[in-house]
Formats: C-alpha cells, structure tokens, sequence
C-alpha cells in the first residue's frame, strides 16, 4: 500500500505536538523542581525528628533497665498490661499530585496515676512512663515525615521518567517526523517550481 502524501497541515500538526509537549516537559520540570524543595526542607526535618526518637529510646531504655532491676521483671509485665492500646486516626494529604496518609492518636498517653500506684512502685516506673509518654509524641511525627517523603520519592521517580521519556524518545521522533516533512515539502516545492519553470520556458519557445 502506498504511503498518504506528506502535506502542510501534517508538518503544522507536527509542530502543535512538538509545542505542547515542550510546555508539559516546563511543568513537569517545574513539578521536579517542587518535589525536591519540599523533600529538601522534609528531611532536614526527618534528621531532626530521627535523632529525637533515637534519643528518646536511648533513655526509654535506660530508664527501662532501671525499673526492672529495681521493680522486677512482674512490674513491667503488669505495667504492660495496664497501658491500653493506641486508636490511629487516618487523613489523606495531597502535594504536587501525591497522596500521602497521615496517622494521630485518638487518645493521649494515660498518666502514671491512671497505670498504676505510686506508693507500690519505685520512681523508675514513673521515669520509664514520662519517656514513653515523650517518645510517642516524637513517634507519630517521624512515622509522617517518613511515610510522607516516600510518597514524595516516589512521585518524583514517576515524573523524572516521564520527563526523560519525553527528552530522549518522543520529542527526538517527532522533530526527526518534523525534519522529514520539511525536506519532503521543500523538495515538492523545488520540484514543482522547475516544472514551471520548464513549462513557461517552452511555452515561450513554442509561443515565439
């Protein structure tokens, strides 16, 4: 089957393609730009909030230490026992396109009274109680930050390749579709214009 003849309105189709995908390639870009300024100041927040956390461990193992060695091992299973389990709370978040979910506790950290009595206890549990009380507020933050930037990451890795697709596979093709048709145009043109040329010079020949 022979190929459909290559016209203007081909050539300026090809050129309305090239243009709009140029103008997604600067929003994109521009999305790319967004995503790593809000991944930049996130993880300079996620090293802070991290080296809380690990900190709060640090001391929520001590103080651990302390109140088994002081309280026994049947203090702390009890204790256990007594703080109820955390209600998490979901909401969706949206940047740039991304969804990401966010986590809350329903309910605060119960106080050393509502766990226990003071009076059969040494002080070490009240410690280890204040440090999980601590850590969990730390906790919920750094769980955010991390769920949000892998959220993050991965809408950035979705729109580099888009964007790398774009630079080395659909705007080559089509400025090479566009370069095609301008010689084949060019050449049509050239061609007819010495037919004519022949033509009037013949005419003027036969004519004279």
């Amino acid at each position: 089957m022979s190929r459909r003849p290559l016209t203007r309105d081909q050539l300026l189709e090809v050129k309305r393609s090239i243009s709009s995908l140029k103008k997604s390639k600067e929003i994109l870009e521009r999305k790319r730009d967004t995503l790593l300024q809000l991944m930049e100041d996130d993880k300079k927040r996620f090293r802070e909030i991290k080296g809380a956390f690990l900190r709060s461990c640090t001391k929520i193992y001590s103080s651990y230490a302390l109140a088994r060695l002081h309280d026994g091992e049947a203090s702390i299973s009890l204790l256990g026992i007594s703080i109820p389990q955390s209600k998490v709370a979901q909401r969706l978040n949206q940047a740039m396109g991304c969804k990401y979910p966010s986590f809350y506790p329903d309910e605060n950290f119960p106080s050393p009274m509502e766990l226990y009595d003071p009076m059969l206890f040494s002080i070490y549990i009240d410690m280890l109680i204040q440090d999980l009380a601590e850590a969990r507020k730390v906790l919920w933050e750094y769980i955010n930050l991390h769920v949000k930037l892998k959220a993050l990451e991965g809408e950035l890795h979705k729109t580099l390749l888009r964007i790398n697709t774009m630079e080395q596979n659909l705007l080559p093709k089509l400025e090479e579709e566009k370069r095609q048709i301008t010689f084949y145009l060019n050449e049509k043109e050239r061609q007819e214009r010495f037919i004519t040329k022949s033509w009037l010079k013949k005419r003027k020949i036969i004519g004279g």
